[in-house]
């Protein structure tokens, strides 16, 4: 029996430095057209050289008329790159921490790109991603529950 195998086994999967560059340029995009786009009668979002806004983009909404765990979140990123917290807020009270995850995804995915490129190994965030996804996902559910008792921000 040969070590051949055993060494293959353990040998660490090759960096993706194109996993990296979707996502950095995926972030990038969107905080880019959320600084580009407004807001205009605090529900319809607006291309400003048109003039015009964009249609309803949450099927739930469309569907049945009642919002989604992530309505509001365009709204919010586009206040929140204009400045206006409060309204940001109030479209979606997780729109900050996701707007915050994004944002912290351009250095991130930027440093892993250079590490990448060097020859040195990516750094690893074990579980402090998975747990900041989970506490996403348990207050976009939990802030949409509320609002579908009647609850408002």
């Amino acid at each position: 029996m040969s070590a051949a195998p055993a060494a293959e086994s353990l040998r660490l999967p090759r960096p993706d430095p194109l996993y990296h560059l979707v996502l950095l340029a995926m972030c990038g995009a969107v905080l880019v057209l959320a600084a580009v786009l407004s807001v205009r009668n605090q529900t319809q979002v607006v291309v400003p050289l048109l003039g015009q806004p964009l249609p309803e983009l949450c099927f739930a909404r469309r569907l049945t008329g009642y919002g989604c765990p992530g309505c509001g979140m365009t709204r919010s990123f586009i206040s929140l790159m204009h400045g206006d917290f409060a309204s940001a807020w109030r479209y979606n009270p997780s729109g900050p921490l996701l707007f915050a995850i994004m944002a912290a995804q351009i250095p991130f995915r930027s440093i892993q790109l250079w590490r990448i490129r060097r020859g040195l190994p990516e750094w690893k965030t074990g579980w402090t991603a998975q747990i900041l996804l989970g506490i996403l996902a348990i207050l976009m559910i939990g802030q949409w529950a509320l609002r579908m008792t009647g609850i408002a921000f």
